[in-house]
C-alpha cells in the first residue's frame, strides 16, 4: 500500500506545516537544511545493527515497543503504529544517502510525520542504529500525543438549536461533563490597536460581559513580501495576542481566511499574488491554492496550539471557513480545499462559515455551522437562519454594532443611516432577553481602532466609483477609537446582566458557576487626552531630495512591460511594490516636442490619485474617480513626472480581482505613440523617517497663521519637532490640520499613523500615548497639495465633520 505523506512539524518544534504531496520531495528546503545539520550531530560512533526491539512505559503504564525489521534497499519503508496493541514499527531505507523515518497514526486520525535525513558516505556503515536510536523518544513523544487523540471540539451542537461547552477543570480532566453555553463574543483586530494596548481592550470587553474575542488574521500582514513571514513582532505578534485572551479567562474565534474583508487593504490578500497575470483569488486557481498553503504551513500550526482542546492551554474554540464566501463565489471544491488544509495542519475546533441571509447556500458547506451577519431585523435575519438550517444553534458572526467611512462622504453610525444607542439597545433585549430562540453573538466591531499606515482599503461596485476609506476604524463601536466606552457600551453591559441573571446555568468567562456567582457591572477606565497646542513647522524635503533619498525610496528602470505597483520589473525580474506611491519619471519626451504646437498625453488606465509635474512644475491633478484622463504637455518640456498615490486596494465588491494600482494601461502621447522607457520611485516610507537630517528651513514670511500655501513644485515632506518636558503629561492626543494642509500622510516619531484628508469626515487623526517619549518628539507630514506654518496636538477627535 503506497503512503502519502503528509508533514506536521510543529510537533517537532520547526514551526511549519506541509500539506500532503506525492513524494517526500515535497519537504521545504528550511527542514530540510535542520534535519541535514542535525544528522550530523548524531551519526558519530554508530553501529550498524539493524534487528532490535526495546521498550519503555510512560506515566500511564503504557507499554510501547519498537521493532526496527531489516528490509532490502528498493522498498518504500514507513513507520505505522497499531493503537490497539500499542506496537510502534519503524522501517528505514537508505538511497542515494536519505534515510527516512515516519510515524503513522493509523487508526486515530489521519494525520502522519515524516522527517527526513542525510549523511555522508564516512558515515553510511554506522548511520542506521544511531540514527534510529536518537529517535525513539521523538516516536515515544509522538506516541504520547497519539494516546490523546483524539482532540475533541470544545463546543457542541445538538440538533435541538443548543450550544454546549467542555471545560478543562481539576476535577474533570478529560472533560466529561459538557456545559450550556452562549457565545457572547466581541471583535478585536489586534492589528488596529497598538500591542501595548491589547489588555486594556480585552479586560474592557471582559467587563462588558463578554466571554469571547473575535479576530481575523491578515495574510498580508504575516506574508508581506512571498516567503518572508513575520509573527513576532509588533503588530504581527499574533501569539501574544492569543496568550493576553487566555490569561484573561477569555475565549477566542479566529477568522485566518486569505480574505478577510475587513474594511482592509485589499481584505488581508497579500499584493504580490497580483504579479501573476492569470491569478483569480477565492477560487481553485492553482497558484492561488498553492500560495494559501504556503502561508497556512506557517500559520496553522501556530493556530493548532493555541486551541483550547490542547488540555486548556489555549483559547481558541473556534475557525471561520472563509468570510461572507456567498457573496462573491459558489464554488464548493474552494472552500472544501480551506477545511481540508485547516484539518491537515491539527487544527479540530469547531468550524463555521459565516453569510448575509441571502447567501447561504452559496457561501456554506455541509456539516459545517453556518452563521448569519445583519444589522437591524432581528426577526428577518434570524428566521431565514432558521429555514436554512432549521435544526443548528442560531449565531449571529457579525452584529454590526456601527458603520464604517468612505473618504468625501458622511460619517456613518449605522448601514442604512443613523443607528442610535437607543435603537441598538431595543434590537439586542429582542436577540438575548426576548427571544424564544438559544442565539449566540459577536459584536462587529466591538473595538474598531485604527488604520495605521496604509492599510484601509476600498470598495467598488460595476455602477460605481472606487471608494476608499478613511484612516479611523471608530465604527462607532463599543469602545471608541482611543478605547473608551460609549453608549453602546454600557448598553451591552446592562443587557448582559440581565441575560446572566436570566440564565444563571450558563458559564460566565471560560469557568463555571460557583454559589453566588454573578457578573457585576464594573466602571471600565477612560483615557486621559492631551491638547499639547500648536506645532511649528521647522523645515521640509523637496520631493527632488526624496526621490534621491536611498532610504526613503526604491528606484528601478523600467523599458518596456507593465507600469503598475505589483508587476514592475527590473533586469527582468518581478519587483513589485504593495503600499504608499510610485512614482514615474521619462527624460525623453522632449525628442517627441515640435515648437507651435500642441502636445497632450492619454493615460488609458490609473489607479488612484495622480499628480503630474513637467520639469518640477504641477501641470494636472486627478482623483480617484477618474480611471483614464489626458492633459496637455508645455512645449518646453524636458521631464515629465507622474506621481500615482494607492489609496487601498479593493476589499468588498466583485472586482477584487482587478485592483492593481498605479499606471495600469499604455501611456499615449499625442493619443499614438506609446511612451515605454520611465524610471521608477517607490515610495512605501517603511524605514527610516526618523532618521532623516539636513531639514531645508521652512520660511513663510506671511504673518497670517492660517494661510493656504500651494505646492506647485509637487509634494513635499515636512518637519514639526517638540517636546514634552513631564513623562506624566505623556496623554493620548489628536493630530489637527487646521484647514491648511490638503492631503498626505502623517507620521509621529517615525511611526505611520495614517492618511489624512481635508474631505472629510475624518479631520483629526489618533496619536496613542506610547507613541510619544519624554524629551523630543517629531511629526512629519508628506503633504501632496497644500501646506501652513503649523499643526496642532488636540484632545478632542473630529471624525463626523
Amino acid at each position: 500500500m503506497k503512503l502519502i505523506p503528509s508533514f506536521r512539524l510543529r510537533s517537532l518544534g520547526l514551526g511549519h506545516c506541509t500539506f500532503s504531496c506525492d513524494s517526500l520531495s515535497c519537504v521545504s528546503s528550511n527542514v530540510q537544511s535542520k534535519t541535514k545539520h542535525r544528522d550530523v550531530n548524531n551519526n558519530k560512533n554508530n553501529n550498524n545493527n539493524n534487528n532490535m526491539s526495546t521498550s519503555m512505559a510512560d506515566e500511564q503504564n503504557h507499554v510501547l515497543e519498537f521493532y526496527i525489521f531489516n528490509v532490502s534497499h528498493e522498498r518504500n519503508l514507513n513507520l505505522t503504529i497499531d493503537s490497539n496493541d500499542k506496537r510502534l514499527f519503524i522501517f528505514y531505507h537508505i538511497s542515494n544517502g536519505l534515510y527516512t523515518i515516519g510515524i503513522r497514526n493509523v487508526t486515530l486520525t489521519t494525520r502522519r510525520v515524516f522527517m527526513r535525513f542525510y549523511h555522508s558516505r564516512y558515515h553510511q556503515k554506522y548511520g542506521v542504529f544511531l540514527i534510529l536510536l536518537g529517535f525513539f523518544i521523538f516516536a515515544y513523544l509522538i506516541f504520547k500525543q497519539m494516546l490523546h487523540e483524539p482532540y475533541e471540539p470544545t463546543l457542541i451542537l445538538d440538533n435541538e438549536r443548543h450550544l454546549f461547552i467542555r471545560l478543562f477543570k481539576t476535577n474533570d480532566a478529560h472533560r466529561k461533563k459538557i456545559h450550556p453555553f452562549r457565545i457572547l463574543s466581541g471583535s478585536l483586530h489586534y492589528f488596529r490597536v497598538l500591542p501595548q494596548l491589547w489588555s486594556d481592550r480585552i479586560e474592557k470587553m471582559k467587563q462588558a460581559g463578554l466571554n469571547t474575542i473575535e479576530t481575523y488574521i491578515p495574510w498580508n500582514l504575516h506574508e508581506p513580501e512571498m516567503g518572508n513571514y513575520k509573527f513576532n513582532e509588533g503588530l504581527t505578534d499574533l501569539v501574544s495576542f492569543l496568550k493576553l485572551v487566555h490569561q484573561h479567562e477569555m475565549f477566542t474565534i479566529i477568522r485566518p481566511s486569505g480574505y478577510i474583508c475587513a474594511e482592509w487593504e485589499w481584505g488581508g490578500l497579500p499584493s504580490w499574488l497580483l504579479q501573476d497575470d492569470q491569478m483569480r483569488i477565492r477560487t481553485t486557481h492553482s497558484n492561488f491554492i498553492k500560495a494559501l498553503k504556503n502561508y497556512y504551513s506557517v500559520l496553522l500550526p501556530i493556530l493548532s496550539e493555541h486551541q483550547y482542546n490542547r488540555h486548556g492551554q489555549g483559547s481558541i474554540i473556534a475557525f471561520q471557513i472563509e468570510n461572507e464566501y456567498g457573496s462573491y463565489g459558489n464554488d464548493k471544491n474552494y472552500l472544501e480545499a480551506i477545511r481540508s488544509m485547516y484539518i491537515e495542519c491539527g487544527l479540530n475546533e469547531l468550524f463555521f462559515t459565516s453569510d448575509g441571509r441571502h447567501d447561504f447556500s452559496k457561501g456554506s458547506l455541509d456539516n459545517v455551522w453556518e452563521t448569519v451577519n445583519f444589522q437591524r431585523n432581528v426577526k428577518e435575519n434570524i428566521e431565514k437562519l432558521i429555514e436554512f438550517r432549521p435544526t443548528q444553534h442560531l449565531m449571529i458572526t457579525e452584529y454590526w454594532t456601527g458603520w464604517f467611512d468612505y473618504w468625501g462622504g458622511k460619517h456613518q453610525t449605522g448601514q442604512n443611516g443613523e443607528y442610535t444607542a437607543k435603537e441598538f439597545e431595543k434590537d439586542l433585549e429582542e436577540i438575548l432577553l426576548n427571544s424564544k430562540y438559544e442565539i449566540s453573538i459577536n459584536f462587529y466591531m466591538f473595538f474598531g481602532g485604527t488604520n495605521f499606515g496604509f492599510t484601509s482599503g476600498g470598495h467598488h461596485f460595476p455602477s460605481k466609483n472606487y471608494a476608499p476609506l478613511v484612516t479611523s476604524y471608530d465604527y462607532d463601536a463599543p469602545l471608541n477609537e482611543s478605547g473608551d466606552p460609549t453608549e453602546k457600551y454600557f448598553v451591552i453591559q446592562n443587557i448582559l446582566k440581565k441575560f446572566y441573571e436570566q440564565n444563571p446555568q450558563l458559564i460566565i468567562y471560560n469557568h463555571e458557576r460557583i454559589t453566588d456567582d454573578t457578573f457585576e457591572i464594573i466602571q471600565p477606565k477612560i483615557s486621559k487626552k492631551v491638547s499639547y497646542g500648536k506645532i511649528n513647522i521647522f523645515g521640509y524635503k523637496t520631493f527632488e531630495q526624496i526621490l534621491n533619498d536611498d532610504i526613503l525610496t526604491n528606484q528601478y528602470h523600467v523599458y518596456d512591460g507593465p507600469l503598475n505597483m505589483e508587476q514592475i520589473k527590473a533586469d527582468n525580474k518581478t519587483i513589485g511594490a504593495s503600499q504608499g506611491f510610485i512614482v514615474y519619471t521619462n527624460n525623453n519626451i522632449q525628442n517627441l516636442l515640435k515648437q507651435n504646437e500642441e502636445h497632450y498625453i492619454v493615460i488609458t488606465a490609473i489607479a488612484d490619485n495622480a499628480i503630474i509635474l513637467a520639469n518640477g512644475k504641477v501641470i494636472h491633478k486627478s482623483l480617484h474617480t477618474e480611471n483614464s484622463f489626458r492633459f496637455n504637455v508645455p512645449p518646453d518640456t524636458s521631464k515629465l513626472t507622474i506621481i500615482v498615490e494607492n489609496m487601498g486596494r479593493i476589499n468588498y465588491g466583485p472586482t477584487l480581482d482587478h485592483s492593481r494600482k498605479g499606471i495600469l494601461d499604455k501611456v499615449l502621447f499625442n493619443n499614438k505613440i506609446e511612451l515605454k522607457e520611465w524610471t521608477v520611485h517607490v515610495l512605501g516610507f517603511r524605514q527610516g523617517m526618523s532618521s532623516i537630517t539636513d531639514w531645508n528651513k521652512l520660511t513663510i514670511n506671511d504673518t497670517d497663521d492660517k494661510k493656504i500655501n500651494d505646492l506647485n513644485n509637487g509634494p513635499q515632506l515636512f518637519y514639526a519637532p517638540f517636546e514634552i518636558e513631564n513623562e506624566k503629561s505623556i496623554q493620548d492626543t489628536y493630530l489637527a490640520f487646521n484647514g491648511q494642509w490638503s492631503k498626505g500622510v502623517a507620521f509621529v516619531n517615525g511611526f505611520n499613523i495614517g492618511r489624512y484628508w481635508s474631505i472629510g469626515p475624518q479631520l483629526t487623526l489618533y496619536i496613542p500615548k506610547e507613541l510619544l517619549f519624554k524629551g523630543f518628539n517629531q511629526i512629519q507630514l508628506f503633504e501632496l497639495y497644500t501646506y501652513g506654518k503649523s499643526i496642532e496636538l488636540v484632545d478632542t477627535p473630529v471624525i463626523n465633520a
